[in-house]
């Protein structure tokens, strides 16, 4: 009977000052060959850097950047897919738009029931974790009225409806 090892044959490595150097260069000149209309937001770039990051070190790692740094760069177009599909992907999933009705069902429970989404703030956090929250209101009188801030995604159900004057 053998026991399989499930050790790694290498030690894993952060990487070092010189790796990340070299991929914030190389992230910034995949930036620079963008379109000047093309603009991503900010946290679509900071979405995209880790994984930007984790590509330009396993290429630095095993001698695969020569290359794309010297004579057979990539297309320009080919970064800004990347951005185009991070940025879709990311507001795919990113629940209620403004201007749409929601269920809240959150921790205050008085105010459960139906409300329209008037603001939506959008940050990363530390780890580059995206955090959403909502402003709710209600349309009283011609106006919307704020009636609960900072309400997580988790806390509304998007409903089909949008705000049509």
């Amino acid at each position: 009977m053998s026991v399989t090892s499930i050790e790694p044959a290498h030690r894993a490595i952060p990487a070092t000052e010189g790796e990340r150097e070299q991929m914030e260069a190389a992230f910034q000149a995949a930036l620079d060959l963008l379109p000047e209309n093309a603009e991503f937001p900010y946290d679509v770039r900071e979405l995209a850097r880790p994984l930007f990051e984790a590509g330009w070190i396993s290429g630095v790692r095993t001698g695969h950047t020569g290359p794309a740094l010297t004579d057979v760069p990539l297309p320009p177009h080919t970064f800004g897919t990347a951005l185009s599909n991070l940025s879709a992907a990311m507001h795919a999933d990113s629940g209620a738009s403004i201007g749409q009705l929601v269920s809240y069902h959150g921790s205050q429970e008085r105010a459960h029931g139906r409300y329209w989404v008037t603001r939506i703030e959008r940050e990363l956090d530390l780890r580059g974790r995206e955090s959403v929250l909502y402003r709710l209101s209600e349309y009283r009188n011609g106006a919307f009225i704020t009636a609960l801030t900072g309400v997580h995604t988790w806390s509304v159900t998007a409903l089909p409806q949008h705000w049509q004057r």
